[in-house]
């Protein structure tokens, strides 16, 4: 993802909160996983809106950032893509997912704290196979598997 410094403190905001909501030290793809997660539940609208104004955000920027997750995030992104329809497309899908990346972590700066832990127990249940988790989360993880199925 290609972001301005702005967008860097923007994803460390994020990285810190969820790190404090869940007392754990996670890697960075953790949060960026569970910010699209977020994403997937906030009403489309405001995710069109933001594309829209992303531009003038300040958000975006030069600076390319590597913060690794599980192949899964491409589902998740795709899923998120198929909500927006082909108009979103039209730049191709890589751009709309460095966009993306970036409205998923600005909603989820905003997301209240019980959406943002969600958002992580879904990650734990989807992708929790995928994720170097210590053993405090793989319990937390096996005891949300048999709420979610």
């Amino acid at each position: 993802m290609k972001l301005s410094p702005a967008g860097v403190e923007l994803f460390l905001d994020c990285h810190c909160r969820l790190g404090h909501l869940v007392n754990e030290l996670l890697p960075f793809g953790n949060t960026l996983y569970c910010a699209l997660l977020h994403l997937g539940h906030v009403d489309i609208q405001n995710i069109v809106d933001d594309l829209k104004t992303l531009k003038d955000s300040g958000l975006d920027g030069d600076r390319v950032c590597f913060v690794g997750a599980p192949l899964s995030l491409s589902d998740v992104t795709s899923r998120i893509a198929e909500r927006l329809g082909q108009q979103a497309l039209k730049r191709g899908p890589a751009a709309l997912n460095s966009r993306l990346f970036i409205v998923a972590l600005k909603q989820f700066r905003l997301a209240s704290a019980e959406a943002v832990t969600s958002a992580y127990d879904e990650m734990l249940t989807q992708a929790g196979d995928y994720l170097k988790i210590g053993k405090t989360l793989r319990s937390r993880r096996t005891e949300l598997s048999p709420i979610r199925q």
